[in-house]
């Protein structure tokens, strides 16, 4: 019930936040835009998104290779089923979480599976990171004046400290100090094994850079992307723009308020385009056809899902242990 009523909430907030996007933009010229497209566009989207699939899952077994012996292809449909989650049934089992479940059922070794997910998600926050401050650099001049400065502060500061917390042992037990002084349900235990699984990559800094390099190719693809896809539209936006913007509104989409971040996600699409010349109609499409073809991709996760036996070897699964 309460997993019901939440969905519902997530999709009522995106759709207010589509409607009241869509409210201020004449639908014509959506549809227009939208109709427009140049098709190679979308087609190069789809197979980057497939290039970007395979790339994640290589990194996800390098992660692993210190802890566990897994085949790539093994590890390559895993990834794509959890693509299919995250897009399918974003509120009810997460991407991770299954992915994270399959792992488990092969190894039989839940800290190694939940650490390397976090390791394979931090890796490419940290890339995203990592681009977002390069190209401040010679970038600042496209942003100064506007609100966006004080937002790349706090996203960057964020990320270093979370970082500094992590990996250095008196932070990270200071922090856990304070974490001990609330007892909920057994989670600092949890989080203190969580975290020395996570020390024993800090030996191994071989992975760490190939898990790195790859989450590099991965944010850049994406960010590449998007521009083919924008000229597809007709948008004569500089590169620039998306190495400032994308990796914004990618964290904004990671808010747990609406359904997979639809509405949140085109709003911060139609606010940051159209300050670099965009119409609104071409930002609202930017960032829908790109959703929409990122659905269509990860159909491939749900044929992957049947296969290895479905929703009844999920919950069979889960329910033994």
């Amino acid at each position: 019930m309460k997993s019901a009523l939440s969905t519902l909430v997530k999709i009522l907030i995106s759709g207010a936040i589509l409607y009241f996007l869509m409210r201020n933009m004449d639908v014509k010229a959506v549809w227009q835009t939208f109709s427009s497209v140049e098709p190679l566009a979308v087609v190069f989207v789809a197979l980057l998104i497939v290039f970007n699939q395979s790339v994640s899952s290589y990194r996800w077994s390098v992660i692993l290779k210190k802890d566990l012996d897994v085949s790539y292809l093994r590890l390559l449909s895993i990834y794509f089923v959890g693509m299919f989650f995250n897009n399918f049934l974003p509120t009810m089992v997460g991407g991770d979480i299954v992915k994270g479940y399959y792992l488990y059922k092969y190894s039989r070794k839940g800290d190694v599976a939940i650490a390397s997910i976090f390791m394979d998600r931090y890796s490419g926050f940290a890339a995203l990171m990592v681009i977002t401050a390069l190209t401040l650099i010679p970038g600042y001049a496209l942003i100064k004046g506007t609100p966006l400065p004080g937002f790349f502060a706090l996203l960057i500061g964020g990320f270093i400290v979370m970082s500094l917390v992590i990996w250095v042992g008196p932070l990270h037990a200071g922090a856990m100090r304070l974490a001990n002084k609330v007892h909920f349900y057994g989670i600092n235990q949890k989080i203190d094994t969580l975290y020395k699984v996570l020390m024993s990559y800090k030996r191994h800094g071989d992975i760490l850079v190939k898990a790195f390099v790859c989450s590099l190719i991965v944010q850049c693809g994406v960010m590449i992307g998007y521009y083919v896809l924008g000229r597809g539209l007709g948008m004569d936006i500089p590169l620039a723009y998306y190495f400032l913007f994308i990796p914004l509104t990618t964290v904004i989409a990671m808010l747990p308020i609406s359904l997979s971040g639809l509405g949140i996600r085109e709003g911060a699409f139609v606010f940051l385009f159209t300050m670099a010349g965009a119409t609104k109609e071409q930002a609202l499409t930017l960032s829908l056809l790109w959703f929409a073809t990122g659905v269509i991709v990860s159909l491939i996760g749900g044929v992957e899902y049947v296969r290895m036996g479905g929703r009844k070897a999920v919950e069979d699964g889960m329910s033994r242990e």
